[in-house]
Formats: C-alpha cells, sequence, structure tokens
C-alpha cells in the first residue's frame, strides 16, 4: 500500500458472501474496509440453501468461521441419482473423502451463511453501507473514487468487485468484458414441512425426472431441503411471474416424479422466485492494479457441481493471502489472477457439462440418458473430488492442480 493510501480504506462492493468474507479476513489482516451493498439489510433472508463443499468449510477455517458455520447446517454424506422412474443410477459416497479432507459437506440456508458472515464483519470492525447502488467509478490517481445512486462519493485506496453475476463493477471497470451466458435453465427451491417424509440419512437425493430435475435433502428433525432446475427459454426466464403461479407449475413439472418427490412437489404452494441459471466461462482480466474481481463477479459458476459459495470463499482467502504478502497492489492482483482463475474456469466447465445432463427431452433422449449416466457419474464424481481436495486454507500462494 502507497503511503498516499495509507489512511484510505478499501472499497468492497456487495455484501453476499464474498465481500462479507473478503470483509472479515482483511480487517484481520488489520486493513481499514468499508462494504457497499446496492440493496437493504434484509437481502440476506433471500434465497433457499447451498452446499458448502470440503474444500469450502476448509478455506473458512482460515477465517475461524468454519465450526461455527458448519453448525447451521446438515451434514452431507453424498448424492444418490434416480431416473424417473425411481431406480438408482448411483450413489456417490463422499465420507472417505470427507475424512481425508478434514472437512465435511454442509448443506445450510443461504441466509444462514449470510447471517454468520454480515455478524463475523461487524464484529471484526468492517463499517457495512446498505442502500448504496454503484453508479460510477473514476481512478484518481493512486485512488479510486466510488460514486453511488444516493448521491454519496467515497474514495477508497482499491476496490474489490464482489457484487456476483451481474457485477456493476466488472460492467464499469471492465467494459469489453464478455456478459455471462445463460445456460439454458432455470431453478427454484425452497423448504417446506413434511414429517411424513422419510429423512435421507444425510445423502442429498437427486432425481432426473420427465420433465425436470429435482433433488431433496432431510434431516431425521427439520423441514425438506428442495430444489429442482428444468430447460426455459431465456426471456421466459427473466420474468417474474407471482409466487403462487410459480408454485403451480413446480407441481405440474414433478406430478409424475417418482415418491416422494411427487409428495414433496405436491405441497408446495409458494415459490418466491425462480432462479435463471448463467455462467461465465472466461474473463480475460479479473483486475487493472486498482479494482479486482472475485467470487461471481470473476467466474460465475452454475450451482450444478455445488461450487459456487465455496469458490467465492477460496477467492478472498487467496487474495487476501496475495494482498498481505506483496508489497504492491498490481503485483498481488496479478498473482491472484494465476493462482485463481484456472481452477475456477475448470469448475465453470464441470458445472456446465453436469447441467446438459439435465436438459434431456423425448422419452428416446430419456432412456439414452439413463443407459449413459451410470458410467458417466462415477467419472464426474472423481472429476469433483479433486476439486473438493484443494486446502486453500494451508497453501493459498501454492497454484493447485486441475
Amino acid at each position: 500500500m502507497t503511503a498516499s493510501t495509507a489512511n484510505i480504506p478499501i472499497a468492497i462492493i456487495g455484501a453476499g458472501i464474498a465481500g462479507l468474507t473478503l470483509a472479515i479476513r482483511l480487517r484481520q489482516a488489520g486493513y481499514a474496509v468499508k462494504i457497499f451493498e446496492a440493496r437493504s439489510e434484509e437481502v440476506g433472508s433471500e434465497g433457499a440453501f447451498l452446499t458448502l463443499a470440503p474444500n469450502g468449510i476448509n478455506a473458512l477455517k482460515a477465517l475461524g468461521l468454519a465450526e461455527r458455520i458448519s453448525a447451521r447446517g446438515i451434514q452431507t454424506l453424498g448424492i444418490e441419482m434416480l431416473n424417473a422412474s425411481g431406480k438408482r443410477l448411483a450413489l456417490i459416497d463422499e465420507r472417505k473423502l470427507q475424512h481425508e479432507s478434514a472437512a465435511a459437506s454442509i448443506t445450510l440456508p443461504r441466509s444462514a451463511l449470510l447471517e454468520e458472515l454480515l455478524m463475523a464483519a461487524k464484529a471484526a470492525g468492517a463499517e457495512i453501507c446498505f442502500g448504496h447502488a454503484l453508479t460510477d467509478l473514476e481512478r484518481e490517481g493512486a485512488c479510486v473514487v466510488l460514486r453511488f445512486a444516493n448521491g454519496v462519493a467515497v474514495r477508497a485506496a482499491w476496490v474489490a468487485g464482489c457484487d456476483g453475476v451481474w457485477s456493476k463493477t466488472r460492467r464499469l471497470a471492465f467494459p469489453d468484458a464478455p456478459p455471462p451466458t445463460y445456460t439454458g435453465l432455470t431453478g427454484t427451491g425452497g423448504f417446506i414441512d413434511l414429517p411424513a417424509v422419510a429423512p435421507t440419512d444425510g445423502f442429498m437425493r437427486m432425481v432426473f425426472g420427465e420433465h425436470a430435475f429435482f433433488g431433496y435433502i432431510k434431516a431425521e428433525q427439520g423441514p425438506v431441503f428442495w430444489f429442482d432446475s428444468f430447460p426455459l427459454a431465456e426471456h421466459d426466464a427473466m420474468a417474474r411471474p407471482d409466487p403462487r403461479a410459480l408454485a403451480a407449475f413446480t407441481r405440474r413439472l414433478h406430478a409424475g416424479d417418482p415418491e416422494p418427490v411427487g409428495e414433496i412437489a405436491a405441497n408446495i404452494t409458494h415459490v418466491p422466485r425462480a432462479y435463471p441459471i448463467y455462467d461465465m466461462a472466461h474473463l480475460p482480466r479479473w483486475h487493472d492494479g486498482q479494482i479486482v474481481l472475485a467470487g461471481e463477479a470473476a467466474h460465475a459458476v452454475s450451482p450444478h457441481a455445488g461450487q459456487g459459495a465455496s469458490m467465492a470463499i477460496e477467492d478472498v482467502v487467496v487474495l487476501a493471502a496475495c494482498v498481505t504478502h506483496h508489497s504492491t497492489r498490481p503485483a498481488a492482483f496479478a498473482a491472484y489472477q494465476e493462482l485463481r482463475r484456472e481452477r475456477a474456469e475448470h469448475v465453470v466447465k464441470i458445472s456446465r457439462q453436469r447441467g446438459t445432463q439435465k436438459q434431456a427431452k423425448g422419452r428416446f433422449a430419456l432412456l439414452l440418458r439413463d443407459l449413459i449416466l451410470p458410467w458417466v457419474i462415477p467419472f464426474g464424481a472423481r472429476t469433483a473430488h479433486s476439486v473438493m481436495r484443494y486446502r486453500a486454507d494451508h497453501a493459498p500462494l501454492v497454484k493447485p492442480g486441475l
């Protein structure tokens, strides 16, 4: 950090998973930090749930938050895949991997993760400004001037864009950057209390239905965590249907699915919104020496590999390590991009490949998928397991293998 920026805070755009985690890690290293979030503080209640893979839980160990956050969720031991008639296609048991990684996979409400991160960021001394929508940024010597829709202007030593797949930071700082790509799938999800549905014994159960893909997990006590994904044209996916109409659509999609999916779907009465699934295969630049991107702002990952949140947390651990280790921002940001981009793009590719398996249509395509998947899934699991073994908490400055 130069003398001219020594007393100027670092600005983080976005109070999501990447932004809050970065604020915590930088505060732990002694940096002054301000987070700017366009939405209100209640934004943390949005979204359904996510799974933190062992690499994500291990990355949280660098912040001292792994145990606290793990306690908010369900330990997820693996995945069971079924076809549209309820026949098992594959069972991926991850207990050995989790033991070797010294970390579990944890499925938890997104709101619970954000609540823990927000509390930790505030406790660490990060200043968090809600209701600040970024409208412009200007490089001014060694600093960056940020302007917001509410008329506030702020000088920052440097800026971290952690504002998601539709990152305003990315669009302002790198106007030639390619936009995210719609994957052809849209998803919904939520929670529903159904005592009659049996627990899944720690496994996420996933069904390749005739019309859509459905997944759920249930602990001994508590609601069913459910999600689905289905092919939909992009212009339809961007619409915001009434939550009751969306619930009715979900019930129709899964009416013929094997039990208990049919029962779960039949009891869905309110779906707040659908989420069009986008990804971003390659971003030429993640930084320019004063502005750097992290999380989905740098590499939007579709949810099919269960790695989006874990990759964002990894980004933060590595970025903070680079900032602390290198004497200049350009060197730190260049090292961060070198350490992270290849791995991130690898995970984007894995996730997109998994998504294509969910788009089969027609009886012949479904039959062919059922014949191929028992051979494909174990290979894909081995590839995913190699991703999960990475320890950002142990060696953040060492480039991981693929």
